[in-house]
């Protein structure tokens, strides 16, 4: 392989790349489908029942202001087609949704009053009826009620509407509910969501809550878990870890886990503080200590195989979970006392999550807590894609499973982490392991983002032989396991190091983009596996931070605005990378990180801006602009195809391109476009973002980082090296 010496470069964007473009309106009078006579009855007759079912209700049980659903036909659901003369402020407007195509709508009997006489008038004007023909369905809404814990308590998510009067309303209604059946509860201090923790039988207050109007969603509150250990000692002698060099300034991870055991001297040397959220009589340590003994040394601990990186780590242990499932509240508020007095550290390790999928329809409660937290303490979270544990999956699997991503693996903000096996056994080596969980989440984002390496498992004699990777136990000795929890530190470590190495510069959309696109371009994997593989493999901290001489990699940080684009014209290409006839035969990927605003009454549309980047043709003729360095999941039809397989609203977007024939292009541009979804307007909001660019040669020979560094020079670009300190001396 040929070494790698020379820095990523670091590109800010200056005030003369910032544009304001033209937009011209688009209008179309079309209607979605034919509006009968039949159609406008059904309608009517599903407002009438909504309106009976808010005035035969008990008041002790409403407020008069709840949801209701409205389906819109699948060629109605962009912002521009959606019935807005309909659902308006004068009648029910929309205020959220529940997944794809299904909108929430804030009901009130007046506004029914309202929203049926326009409904009746619908065929007066083209608007309204062209309105009226987006609309498939109106019902009521059912709040979704998962028990996993018979035992424990129910977390209970209100809905949140767009006036702080109904929103304080529906709360002190809800907590009068609640004391008039004797029902202990706790309201959570977040800013972003409404959540309840429900004290008693959790059937029999999932029973009583059916019945109260503004309930969203209610699931268990203690559904927290980590993966039982149940590989082996390897031997009866103790891991040899060196202890931390005196010279050299470690980065620190918050272990939010089960604790770091007291008897495992060579890990004392790496833990620069604990703190304990568990009563003695639950305590159980292996789990943590397994995971803090990964973050700490995975490369020696498995045989020096390069494949586990050298960075290493010191861990603060955040003791949340022993041998009982956890609360997520307990957890979520251990995170906070523990980051307000320590703001240093920036990486949190969550090898923890539910045992079931994350609904499609929603955000999960933990993961909107999680994304509130990053916010909050500028940090990054990096989090176990889940175990499925059904059955053994075979790979690639032979038919549909429910081995979606557990919560809080739907955390936007956060990277979730999957597994590859590391050997072969009942999957091969290299392949999805048997027990990694898959993505996308709601609105399609895709997780995990990354994978690494988290064990496999052969079958001798009809019986599980367990083929884990090597960390540590509480005593000290050498033992090995699976799971996603194993995979997940790695990364952990990886990016704490990142954090680390980049110093000032760092930030959180920069680590994670350099992540995922060390992932993508050094770990190539097919579409159709995303799923479990997410971007693949990232490199080391020290390995992605550098590239050879035969390709140039560049960072480019900016901040987004609303009717704002963001432009590099010309952007230069090295001439060793043009042929004769002077098209350019090169390999191009780029990631974008941006911090969207969220939406937590949106599942479907939980990111409220979304961007995205083309490198491609500029005509300057025309104006016009042809990019061709395109997602790495295209070709769409209709706004649920280019969510889903566009990645569109996804915060995180992956572009590939490699043009071994060449392509004939005269003049680049890198553009960087904004948009805003229906009803979203903050025009002075900046959105950060970080883009990661490799332009490769694909012969590996031609000289290309140094004439990129050159043509840089000579375009007057406001460029450095990303780490000052990092070039490695020839």
């Amino acid at each position: 392989m040929t070494e790698k010496k020379n820095s990523i470069k670091h590109v800010q964007f200056s005030d003369i790349d910032y544009i304001r473009p033209e937009r011209g309106g688009f209008s179309n009078s079309k209607p979605h489908k034919e509006v009968t006579d039949k159609f406008i009855e059904k309608l009517l007759n599903s407002i009438g029942e909504l309106k009976a079912s808010i005035e035969n209700s008990d008041d002790s049980l409403t407020t008069g202001v709840t949801a209701a659903v409205v389906e819109l036909e699948e060629n109605a659901i962009s912002k521009s087609n959606r019935p807005k003369s309909i659902f308006s402020d004068k009648t029910c407007p929309f205020f959220g949704d529940i997944g794809h195509s299904k909108f929430l709508i804030k009901v009130t009997k007046s506004g029914l009053d309202s929203l049926f006489s326009k409904v009746s008038q619908s065929r007066n004007t083209k608007k309204t009826n062209r309105d009226i023909s987006a609309v498939k369905s109106i019902h009521p809404y059912k709040p979704r009620i998962e028990i996993s814990d018979e035992s424990g308590q129910l977390s209970v998510r209100l809905f949140r509407f767009d006036t702080h009067e109904d929103n304080v309303a529906l709360d002190s209604k809800f907590e009068e509910f609640l004391n008039s059946y004797d029902l202990g509860w706790y309201k959570h201090k977040s800013n972003v969501v409404r959540l309840y923790r429900v004290e008693g039988n959790p059937n029999q207050v999932a029973s009583k809550l059916n019945h109260f109007m503004g309930v969203q969603s209610a699931t268990s509150s203690k559904c927290i878990k980590i993966k039982p250990m149940i590989g082996g000692v390897n031997s009866d002698q103790v891991v040899d870890i060196a202890p931390p060099s005196e010279e050299t300034d470690y980065p620190i991870v918050a272990v939010v886990d089960s604790g770091i055991s007291d008897s495992c001297d060579m890990l004392k040397p790496w833990l620069i503080g604990r703190s304990s959220f568990v009563a003695d009589p639950y305590r159980e340590a292996s789990h943590g200590t397994f995971v803090a003994g990964l973050i700490c040394d995975s490369h020696n601990l498995n045989g020096y195989d390069n494949r586990f990186p050298l960075c290493q780590a010191k861990v603060f242990s955040v003791e949340v979970l022993g041998n009982e499932n956890g609360d997520m509240y307990e957890i979520i508020n251990a995170m906070y006392e523990i980051a307000e007095h320590n703001p240093e550290i920036k990486v949190w390790n969550l090898s923890l999550g539910s045992s079931s999928p994350v609904s499609m329809t929603e955000i999960s409660a933990m993961g909107i807590l999680l994304d509130e937290f990053q916010d909050r303490y500028d940090c990054i979270c990096i989090v176990a894609a889940g175990n499925f544990e059904e059955e053994v999956r075979a790979w690639p699997p032979t038919k549909f499973l429910n081995d979606g991503i557990s919560s809080p693996g739907d955390s936007v903000r956060s990277i979730t982490v999957g597994s590859l096996a590391h050997v072969d056994g009942f999957v091969k080596n290299e392949e999805p392991s048997h027990f990694s969980r898959k993505g996308p989440v709601s609105n399609f984002v895709q997780k995990p983002e990354v994978v690494h390496y988290g064990g496999n498992i052969t079958f001798v004699g009809g019986r599980p032989v367990i083929l884990g990777v090597n960390s540590i136990d509480v005593n000290g000795f050498s033992r090995n396991d699976i799971g996603t929890s194993f995979s997940t530190p790695i990364v952990s470590a990886i990016a704490a190091n990142l954090f680390q190495t980049l110093g000032n510069r760092a930030n959180v959309n920069l680590v994670k983009a350099l992540i995922i696109h060390s992932a993508n371009s050094s770990y190539p994997t097919q579409s159709e596996y995303r799923p479990y593989f997410g971007w693949g493999v990232p490199q080391s901290s020290t390995s992605l931070l550098s590239v050879s001489d035969f390709e140039t990699t560049i960072v480019f940080e900016g901040f987004a605005k609303e009717s704002f684009e963001v432009n590099k014209l010309p952007f230069p290409i090295p001439e060793c990378l043009r042929t004769k006839d002077r098209k350019v035969r090169a390999e191009f990927f780029i990631t974008l990180v941006y911090q969207p605003e969220l939406d937590p009454n949106k599942a479907f549309e939980y990111c409220q801006v979304d961007l995205q980047l083309g490198l491609g043709k500029f005509d300057s003729t025309t104006g016009k602009f042809n990019s061709r360095v395109p997602l790495q999941t295209s070709q769409n039809l209709y706004e649920h195809e280019l969510v889903k397989n566009g990645d569109k609203w996804s915060p995180v977007k992956v572009y590939h391109a490699r043009f071994p024939q060449g392509v004939d292009i005269d003049t680049w541009k890198l553009r960087l476009t904004v948009l805003g979804r229906d009803g979203y307007t903050a025009p002075d909001v900046s959105i950060p973002f970080s883009v990661v660019l490799t332009m490769r040669d694909l012969d590996g020979e031609q000289p290309v980082y140094n004439e990129m560094a050159r043509l840089m020079d000579e375009y007057n670009w406001e460029v450095s090296d990303l780490v000052v300190d990092q070039r490695i001396p020839v």
